[in-house]
């Protein structure tokens, strides 16, 4: 008896492995956010996919002029769009031919690089982003070059 015990249990050990299921295949994940190396080692992370793409060529000139963050808002007037680099904040309010979209870069998140995130950003309304940063970004080093200068001393 004991011999058909153990005749039973070698052969159920060499079987499990024939009949063992595979494992489950691991769940699809979201995309990852697009990432890219910047002049200074960091990277530049867009939150939304697709987001890069638009508006990540002028995140390198505003990291240049020294900008640590960007938050643009919709629905706030003349301070909808607020600048902090190290020569203080500026605010303005949105061009008058810009859709308002609301957005933030915000530099050295990694170290060296930036993050960008846009929650309404769609494939839809890309040119709308593309737009709106490339106006902001450009007010913002305008602005920040010269509150650098007025810091500075440089400024007449």
């Amino acid at each position: 008896m004991r011999k058909s015990h153990l005749s039973v249990l070698v052969a159920a050990l060499i079987a499990a492995p024939v009949f063992a299921q595979s494992p489950a295949p691991a769940p699809a994940a979201a995309p990852a956010p697009a990432a890219v190396k910047t002049p200074a080692g960091g990277t530049i992370k867009a939150v939304q996919p697709g987001l890069f793409e638009v508006v990540g060529p002028r995140v390198n000139d505003v990291m240049g002029a020294g900008i640590q963050k960007i938050t643009a808002a919709t629905g706030q007037g003349i301070r909808s769009i607020r600048v902090q680099s190290p020569w203080g904040d500026s605010y303005f309010g949105w061009p008058k031919n810009v859709k308002p979209v609301a957005f933030t870069i915000t530099m050295g998140t990694p170290a060296g690089g930036a993050t960008i995130s846009a929650p309404g950003f769609k494939k839809e309304n890309a040119a709308d982003y593309k737009a709106a940063v490339e106006a902001v970004a450009k007010k913002a080093i305008s602005q920040t070059n010269d509150n650098k200068r007025w810091m500075e001393g440089s400024d007449s």
